[in-house]
C-alpha cells in the first residue's frame, strides 16, 4: 500500500496510542478511517455552526438564598 496522508495518520494516532496491530487490523483501521474522514470533514463544514455545541449543553447557574432573612 502507497504512504498517503491517511496512511500517516493512521499510523500517527497508532504510535500516539501505544498501539500496534497485526497487518491485516491495520489495514481494517485504514479502511474505516477513510470511511469516516468524510463525514467528521461533513460536521466542520458549515461556517456558521463552527462555534455551536454540537448536543444539548447544560449550564447551570447558581442561584443565591439568603439563610436567616
Amino acid at each position: 500500500m502507497a504512504l498517503t496522508n491517511e496512511t500517516a495518520a493512521v499510523d500517527a494516532m497508532l504510535d500516539a496510542a501505544g498501539l500496534s496491530p497485526a497487518p491485516a487490523e491495520r489495514e481494517q483501521l485504514l479502511q474505516m478511517y477513510a470511511l469516516f474522514k468524510p463525514g467528521v470533514e461533513a460536521l466542520y463544514a458549515l461556517p456558521e455552526a463552527r462555534y455551536e455545541a454540537p448536543a444539548l449543553v447544560f449550564q447551570a447557574e447558581p442561584k443565591l438564598t439568603a439563610w436567616g432573612a
